[in-house]
């Protein structure tokens, strides 16, 4: 079994502007770039594992060339586990969520939060041009920008009362 892969894109310093000067506008601006995924041939177990051992609620399912071939929510797992009898034989592939809607790092945000919004989901896979995971958008990571502009808007307030 491979281990657990961790893809770490650097986005480039240009690409990051500040918030009182530029605010966020592209996904690229805002998604977390070091996303750890698993293979659709990993176990289970592995999956319930890697989720107890880290902080978020999703994860890639992709192949050896980094192409994306799933997504697996905390709620996929907690199904799986009400729904599956036999969970020790099963794989990653039989719980994944495989019809996944992604965005390109050069989505405009606006259009990936309505994405999420129409289709209540938490979270949409980056790929590039090829179709290669390099990053992820969570709700998380909107929240995080959205925290980080409203501080900038209450500074700029506070100093202009």
């Amino acid at each position: 079994m491979n281990p657990q892969k961790k893809i770490d894109v650097t986005v480039p310093p240009e690409a990051r502007k500040p918030y009182l000067t530029q605010p966020p506008t592209r996904v690229c601006d805002v998604m977390t770039t070091a996303v750890v995924t698993l293979s659709p041939h990993h176990t289970f177990p592995d999956a319930i594992a890697l989720r107890a051992n880290r902080p978020f609620r999703h994860f890639l399912v992709v192949e050896e060339n980094l192409q994306l071939v799933g997504v697996v929510s905390d709620r996929d797992l907690l199904r799986a586990l009400a729904r599956i009898r036999n969970w020790q034989s099963t794989t990653v592939s039989d719980i994944m969520t495989k019809d996944t809607v992604t965005v390109q790092p050069d989505t405009p945000l606006s259009v990936a939060v309505e994405t999420m919004l129409e289709r209540r989901i938490n979270c949409l896979p980056v790929v590039a041009d090829k179709g290669t995971v390099c990053g992820v958008l969570t709700s998380t990571d909107l929240l995080a920008a959205y925290q980080r502009l409203q501080t900038s808007l209450e500074r700029i307030t506070k100093n202009e009362s």
